[in-house]
């Protein structure tokens, strides 16, 4: 019995140690396989970082152009400042190689604590790539952006500096445009104000009623007053209201003389009611001009003509004049020159002078033109009026019929 004890006993014992040796083996197989496993790992981390770190050369690049191209162009100098910083940290990280990689199961990857070690920095070194890559293509970004709104701020500044300029253009052309208006509005009242007192006293001494006078008397201290009134000569909108003042206070005065005038006409030289007359346009001073209507109707039909062959209008200085406006031209120009009031063509609405300005002078084409086509529709230049005839006046015409 001994014998076969001692064999049984040998052989557990064999068998045990074979169960062992099979463990061992497992287990070292398995370790083997993680230590591959994590070798892998390691080794992606590692060509994850190198990408990025490759990739930082390229960006770097790109970084110092932005920086060489927007300095001074930023809205805040401190993202350049920094994309500095992050180009001088990627130009160092660019030279720091990798951790080295052993094969699994060699020393420094022989063990599990090996792996993790190794796997923890080999993930930090590919970390820090990335961040910097990042990091340095964010503050590009950045820069960029600034400099875009940079440009935007310079753009609108440039803009509204050219904006306010031309609302300076504007605003001095507004003011030329509104003094020269002015100045012409005035003029026109001044005439007004003074024919007004040719009207008045001569309104007064054939009778007109004391109320339509007074009305004219009225209108004619509102535009002494509008005349007397000053405007701030920078401010287009104030001279264009002092403009209107004075424009309004000028018509006043006109339609207030004509009411006057209206209660004295009797038919004669100078006293023809307006509702027998044709307005035929308005004259230098802003006066309305009308003639008899048949003259009205024949010189209208005269200036389609004239401006057909010269590409303007046939203008109206002067047509009828009523008697208050014959006694003021008597004291401007004296009796050598004008009509003894009463005795007046242009009295009888029978008479126009046209502007000198518009080419009415001996000689120019357009005084021939009138002279030669005017008696076709009734309207001559007379006799005394012609060069050589005594008076001369080649602006001068008269409706004959």
């Amino acid at each position: 019995m001994r014998p076969l004890f001692v064999f049984l006993v040998a052989a557990a014992v064999a068998l045990v140690g074979s169960i062992v040796f099979a463990l061992v083996q497992v287990g070292n197989g398995r370790e083997a396989e993680q230590l591959a496993d994590a070798r892998a790992d390691v080794v992606q981390a590692v060509d994850e970082g190198r990408a990025a770190q490759e990739s930082l050369t390229e960006q770097i690049a790109t970084a110092e152009q932005a920086l060489a191209s927007t300095e001074g162009k930023v809205l805040d100098d401190a993202v350049r400042a920094e994309l500095a910083a992050h180009v001088a940290a990627a130009k160092e990280l660019g030279t720091v190689e990798p951790p080295a990689v052993p094969e699994a199961g060699t020393p420094g990857l022989a063990e599990t604590a090996d792996a993790d070690a190794l796997e923890a920095k080999a993930t930090e070194w590919a970390m820090t790539m990335r961040t910097t890559s990042s990091s340095l293509v964010s503050a590009t970004q950045e820069v960029l952006a600034s400099n875009e709104g940079w440009q935007k701020a310079r753009q609108d500044a440039q803009a509204k500096a050219q904006a306010e300029a031309q609302a300076k253009q504007r605003t001095a052309a507004e003011l030329k445009e509104a003094t020269a208006r002015l100045t012409a509005v005035s003029a026109q009242l001044k005439i007004s104000v003074r024919d007004a007192r040719y009207t008045l006293d001569w309104t007064r001494s054939v009778g007109a009623p004391a109320d339509v006078r007074a009305a004219l008397t009225a209108q004619r201290t509102e535009g002494q007053a509008a005349l007397g009134t000053g405007a701030n000569m920078k401010d287009p909108a104030s001279v264009t209201k002092l403009t209107q003042r004075r424009e309004k206070a000028r018509a006043a005065i006109e339609a207030a003389a004509w009411d006057a005038r209206a209660t004295v006409a009797d038919g004669s030289n100078g006293r023809l009611a307006l509702d027998t007359l044709c307005k035929v346009g308005v004259g230098p001073e802003g006066q309305d001009q009308y003639l008899r209507c048949d003259a009205a109707r024949a010189w209208k039909k005269l200036g389609v003509a004239f401006e057909a062959k010269f590409g303007k209008p046939l203008r109206v200085e002067y047509g009828y004049r009523p008697y208050d406006w014959q006694l003021q031209a008597l004291d401007e120009f004296g009796s050598g020159q004008v009509a003894a009031p009463g005795t007046s063509n242009h009295g009888w609405a029978l008479a126009i002078d046209v502007p000198v300005d518009d080419g009415f002078r001996f000689g120019h084409p357009e005084y021939e033109w009138l002279a030669a086509h005017g008696p076709a529709s009734g309207w001559e230049h007379p006799e005394w009026a012609r060069a050589g005839g005594g008076r001369e006046e080649p602006w001068h015409f008269e409706y004959v019929g």
